[in-house]
């Protein structure tokens, strides 16, 4: 139990965080994040050494957080409310509508590209833990951030 203690103060904040680049909701990420380390305790025996803890860990709060959207029949991911660190109101509303514009084109893509471009840019994962994450190979995790990224770019009004 002690060690479990460890891997949770190690790996809740990333989590989290990898929680809050899909769903943008401080109170869903902090329940998801929860229900993830009960899962994790509870399924403790699943877990392979041979992997990392946090892509195990990913994987999970991943499929809890598809599990919650399911329940409450969303399947878009809401978008963030505001943008801090904006100091000019002017640059904070172009700023604003960039983002949103950004977030919107990624609803757009299809799910697997999508789950690419958030592992990698707002949980930072390497391709071989997207590969791991989302049950594909570590290729399959290249090509598809590539195009996902390709299709992105063309939905954007100017370069992103």
């Amino acid at each position: 139990m002690e060690q479990f203690e460890q891997i949770y103060r190690q790996y809740a904040l990333p989590v989290k965080k990898y929680v809050m680049s899909l769903c943008h909701n401080d109170a869903l990420a902090d329940d998801v994040t929860a229900d993830t380390f009960c899962k994790a305790l509870t399924h403790l025996d699943t877990y392979d050494p041979r992997g990392k803890v946090l892509t195990w860990l990913c994987s999970i709060a991943r499929n809890t957080y598809l599990d919650a959207v399911q329940r409450r029949d969303n399947q878009t991911l809401p978008l963030p409310e505001t943008l801090p660190g904006c100091a000019a109101p002017e640059q904070a509303l172009e700023d604003k509508q960039e983002r949103l514009t950004l977030y919107r084109n990624l609803q757009r893509l299809s799910p697997d590209y999508r789950s690419v471009l958030y592992l990698r840019l707002f949980a930072d994962l390497s391709f071989a833990e997207i590969g791991e994450v989302l049950d594909k190979s570590e290729n399959w995790a290249r090509v598809s951030f590539y195009r996902g990224k390709n299709q992105l770019k063309g939905m954007m009004p100017h370069e992103i």
